[in-house]
């Protein structure tokens, strides 16, 4: 019963408040209306005793410019002034018909009042026919020629009449009127906006009498209400409190163990990402996002990461992964040429079975391995090498011996016996320096350093090699700076790289040697027109035992190779099959010789 008898008391507060608030937005707008019509009318009334003004003060001006152009006599002048009088007329002829009809732009009003159509219209003052007149009598003034116009000219005459008294008293008495009817017109409005204000106030007692006053105590008693209803809400509090840190200590260990995970994922060294059964990616790690982008997503694993973009061998997705089990895979081949060991675990991503694949590069481990490997087969070659080139080196020793002999009893005696002993000798020496070589490589003896002159060193190598009447050579040493190096074994390199180029080319061919400075260094290149490396020999060049000629050792380069490196340098080939080779032996410079 309460409730149903609170229900009409309330639905009429409320509908007395609405008409209260609609009375006052009513009349806030009445208010609105009148001062705008105020502000509008202030402006029109002040246009219209300015413009009003103007007239009084543009006669004069007419009636100055008038005179002045009869008795000027200078014709320049006498224009400027004729000018000044026409801008003079057109702006007293416009400005009377704003006044009388009314202009937008000049803020003047379309109608005039009654009284100021009776002035401008009616007699006894007509100010129409006046200022029409006047008008008339300055442009006749004006269009007068030269000839005609002097001080007696009657249209002057008329209008210093006319500007002399009448048309001043009258144009006066329209400012009078014009003054007269803004005043009116601001009492009217203020009155009216008095009348609005004492409404308005009556409304504002009486909504505070029927309604506000009724409504303060329903407020009161519904704030008791509240006051009960807050205090059972506080009890709730408390007990949701205590949940809610029960809750934040749990999501801040939550949010601890992602951040863990998160940062872990970010920097572990590995490459991580998640696959569904068919290899479609679903998660990458930062490291992997890094590589690939996040457009990656949705890709299939092995035609992003393999380089043939085909499936590994013995790959786990194809018999599967059970959750929570390891596999292990090496793939050779991945992402430019690299080796991984990748981990496959099953697992759970989003309620759906998938695969946790974990990238471990092991390429430089695997290369790591194979040069080790490498290096000892070497050892073992290197130092069984050395015994058989010793032992060779003393029989070669008893055959040279023998020639020398054989060259002394047959001296002049058997052309074609001397003929065949100077090849004997010939490849005896051949043998003695592959087997030089061969030592070199197995003792990797240490440079004997001392001061060098690099362009002597060079042209005495150049010297010990038979060089083709075919084979053009030039050189472009200079005077390059001195080296701190060992005159045998780099010698013995620049012999090495020459005659590996002559053969290279034949009989016919280009061979340059240029010394130039880099920086620190010096950089000694040997460019010959040979037929070039192939593509798969340029890796292999360096390897010892390697060799792209058929009666080649493989021991040279990787001489030149230990050597230059024991001098502190490097030394590298570019080659295009069929464009020929240029070889590269950069030394460094003698401390005392560096800028």
């Amino acid at each position: 019963m309460p409730l149903r008898r609170e229900k009409p008391i309330t639905s009429l507060l409320v509908f007395g408040y609405r008409l209260a608030l609609s009375l006052l937005a009513a009349l806030s707008l009445i208010s609105f209306l009148i001062l705008e019509e105020n502000i509008r009318s202030e402006k029109s009334s002040a246009a219209v005793v300015n413009y009003s003004g103007r007239q009084r003060m543009l006669s004069q001006r007419i009636a100055l410019l008038s005179m002045r152009l009869a008795a000027q006599k200078d014709i320049p002048v006498r224009d400027s002034l004729r000018e000044e009088l026409k801008s003079a007329i057109e702006l007293m002829e416009k400005t009377h018909q704003g006044l009388i009809k009314g202009e937008s732009s000049m803020n003047l009003p379309p109608r005039q009042s009654r009284e100021a159509g009776a002035l401008y219209f009616l007699g006894p003052v007509s100010l129409d026919e006046q200022v029409r007149s006047y008008i008339g009598q300055a442009r006749a003034l004006v269009s007068a020629s030269a000839g005609t116009l002097t001080l007696e000219d009657p249209h002057l005459g008329h209008i210093l009449d006319a500007s002399g008294e009448r048309l001043i008293r009258s144009l006066d008495s329209a400012v009078a009127q014009y003054q007269k009817e803004s005043e009116s017109r601001v009492l009217r409005l203020e009155a009216l906006q008095f009348l609005v204000l004492v409404i308005a106030l009556c409304i504002i007692c009486a909504t505070g009498i029927f309604i506000f006053h009724p409504l303060a105590g329903r407020i009161r008693l519904k704030a008791e209400q509240l006051e009960r209803q807050a205090a059972d809400l506080s009890v709730s509090n408390e007990r949701l409190q205590k949940e809610m840190g029960e809750r934040l200590e749990l999501d801040g260990k939550l949010i601890a163990a992602n951040e863990l995970n998160d940062t872990l994922l970010k920097t572990i060294p590995f490459g991580i990402d998640i696959v569904d059964e068919e290899g479609a990616i679903l998660y990458l790690n930062e490291k992997m996002r890094n590589l690939f982008g996040r457009e990656a997503l949705g890709e299939k694993c092995y035609h992003l990461y393999k380089d043939n973009k085909q499936q590994c061998e013995s790959c786990p997705l194809e018999n599967g992964v059970q959750l929570g089990q390891t596999r292990r895979t090496e793939v050779s081949g991945a992402m430019g040429g690299r080796i991984f060991l990748i981990s496959h675990t099953g697992m759970l991503y989003r309620n759906k079975k998938a695969i946790l694949e974990i990238f471990e590069d092991i390429t430089d481990y695997k290369n790591t391995q194979e040069k080790l490997a490498l290096s000892e087969r070497l050892a073992s070659i290197g130092r069984m090498a050395g015994v058989i080139a010793h032992e060779f080196r003393n029989q070669l020793a008893v055959m040279r011996n023998v020639v020398y002999f054989l060259k002394m009893k047959l001296k002049d005696k058997d052309e074609k016996v001397t003929r065949h002993l100077a090849i004997l000798d010939g490849q005896v020496s051949d043998t003695e320096r592959i087997i030089e070589n061969i030592l070199t490589f197995a003792r990797k003896k240490q440079p004997e350093l001392q001061e060098i002159d690099l362009k002597n060193l060079l042209l005495e190598s150049i010297d010990k090699v038979k060089i083709p009447e075919g084979i053009v050579l030039t050189t472009q040493i200079g005077q390059p700076p001195l080296l701190d190096g060992d005159p045998l074994q780099l010698g013995g390199v620049f012999v090495n790289i020459i005659l590996n180029a002559v053969q290279a080319m034949g009989e016919k061919g280009k061979l340059r040697v240029v010394a130039a400075k880099e920086g620190n260094y010096v950089d000694i290149t040997f460019h010959d027109t040979g037929k070039g490396l192939k593509e798969e020999d340029k890796t292999r060049l360096f390897e010892p035992f390697f060799s792209t000629k058929p009666r080649g050792t493989g021991l040279g380069l990787a001489t030149a190779k230990i050597i230059i490196e024991g001098h502190g340098g490097s030394i590298n080939i570019k080659s295009d099959y069929g464009e020929g080779a240029a070889v590269t032996v950069r030394l460094p410079m003698k401390t005392s010789a560096r800028k």
